[in-house]
């Protein structure tokens, strides 16, 4: 199972859950100042009530505690305690005299007259002497929890001889807070709930224009821009305003796309009205040729040197218009895209060019680190290759030296041909990948055109350097990760 992440969830989830937890975070801060304040006020009303009661016993028991009349005394303690009993919770009370003796008792068989008062500590003996000492009443919470103690001086004339003493229990002040505590879950509940579903209605109107807009991106980055549909904007904040751009940069875009394929179309259509006015420009020459030999061979049937004469022109002519439709062969393959491994290797080209070269006096040195393991290779690398070690071959008439390295220099694939050869004049240099532009009486000057187009398919780059005589180097670079998987594809 997969974790949650929630910096991924849509924005339809993290909207509605933010705002549940804002407001009820908001409902539990303001509950919260709400509940403790009406407890605290409950309190204070509690310890109100019970200073009061005692106080009322006090006033009228100071005679009594003066004769020790303990009957008088416990029925003080006692009505007070059934007149007040059953709206206030008394946990206990006790008349206590000024040396902490028991004076009464609402449970007299526990704490008889006469007697210190039982289980007392020393706390609470402590606050009976200051309340007796001082003639203060006081009120609180003592150690022992769940009740409020209230300790009032009873006086006599100006002196004070002893003091009432209540306990009231909380119980009824715990039971209303705990279900101002449930009112208060409950209203935040119910808030969050409520929240939760504006949230999510909120969320909703506001992430479908994103979402559309996601989409239309997607398009994009296809680049399917006639597919795009325009979001319409639900409102004109700043996600109305992004979905408008969007729309004016998809109009843009596809308008861009149409004006870039029209102009490719058109750049097509000059090229190929180039190379077919190229191509009947060549083949047009020795096609002339041939048929004038022909016209010549058929006008004296009986002169049968002239066959032996115009054969070769023929053949000549023959040879050269099929070069020229196989270079342009190999172009149609490269513009048909990329090609799968074929069963020849790149070491092939070695030998290919080992036996052009044999009986020359060339001296040949292949360092081939690109694909010499012996896997298989595309045909455009192959002829690329081929191409460019043919052309050095020509170029050395009278021999030398020709170098092939390949090799990868992260993240680039790099092909090197040099030769030794005549060179190339500096006013050829910006016309030899032209088609149809050769410096030599049998070329068609389709070889580096060919070769250049090869390699701008590979999306690489060629370039060359040369001195006339002293020879060329032809550097090829291309991306290294399709190259190499295309070259050393199993």
């Amino acid at each position: 199972m997969k974790p949650l992440r929630p910096l991924s969830w849509s924005l339809s989830v993290k909207l509605p859950l933010t705002i549940s937890a804002v407001v009820a975070g908001v409902a539990f801060m303001i509950g919260g100042v709400i509940l403790l304040d009406a407890r605290q006020r409950l309190r204070t009303e509690l310890e109100d009530k019970v200073l009061a009661m005692a106080t009322a016993v006090s006033v009228s028991t100071g005679d009594a505690v003066m004769r020790h009349d303990y009957w008088a005394l416990y029925k003080s303690l006692k009505s007070m305690a059934l007149r007040h009993g059953s709206a206030t919770p008394i946990h206990s009370g006790a008349l206590l005299g000024a040396d902490g003796t028991v004076l009464a008792h609402l449970d007299p068989a526990r704490h008889p007259p006469g007697l210190p008062l039982s289980g007392a500590r020393e706390d609470e003996r402590a606050r009976l002497r200051a309340a007796v000492a001082t003639g203060m009443p006081s009120v609180g919470e003592p150690a022992a929890a769940g009740v409020v103690e209230s300790i009032v001086p009873i006086r006599a004339g100006d002196m004070v001889v002893g003091a009432v003493v209540l306990w009231i229990s909380t119980t009824e002040l715990d039971k209303r807070t705990w279900a101002a505590t449930l009112t208060i879950i409950s209203l935040t509940s119910a808030l969050a709930l409520a929240g939760s579903a504006v949230g999510a209605a909120i969320s909703s109107r506001m992430v479908r224009p994103l979402r559309q807009l996601a989409k239309g991106m997607e398009t994009v980055g296809r680049g399917d821009l006639g597919a795009v549909v325009p979001v319409m904007p639900g409102d004109r904040d700043e996600i109305g305003q992004l979905v408008e751009r969007f729309n004016c940069m998809a109009v843009q875009l596809a308008e861009k796309q149409r004006l870039e394929q029209q102009l490719a179309v058109n750049e097509k259509l000059a090229a190929l009205g180039r190379i077919a006015a190229g191509v009947a420009h060549e083949v047009n020459n020795p096609l002339g040729g041939m048929l004038n030999c022909v016209d010549t061979i058929k006008s004296h049937p009986q002169q049968p040197e002239l066959l032996v004469q115009y054969f070769p022109l023929i053949d000549r002519g023959l040879n050269r218009i099929h070069a020229i439709v196989q270079a342009l062969l190999v172009e149609l393959k490269a513009d048909a895209g990329r090609g799968a491994a074929s069963d020849v290797r790149l070491e092939d080209v070695r030998d290919l060019i080992m036996a052009e070269i044999d009986g020359r006096d060339i001296v040949f040195t292949w360092d081939d680190r690109l694909g010499g393991d012996g896997s298989r290779s595309c045909p455009r690398v192959q002829q690329v290759a081929l191409n460019l070690l043919k052309n050095a071959v020509q170029a050395m008439p009278d021999g030398g030296t020709l170098t092939f390295r390949a090799w990868v220099d992260d993240p680039w694939a790099v092909i090197e041909v040099e030769d030794t050869g005549v060179g190339i004049p500096a006013d050829n240099l910006p016309r030899i990948f032209d088609p149809f532009f050769t410096s030599r009486q049998s070329g068609t000057g389709l070889g580096l055109w060919v070769t250049y187009r090869l390699v701008q398919s590979l999306d690489g780059a060629i370039a060359v350097d040369s001195v006339p005589g002293q020879g060329s180097l032809f550097r090829v670079t291309m991306p290294a990760r399709p190259v190499m998987e295309e070259v050393c594809a199993a």
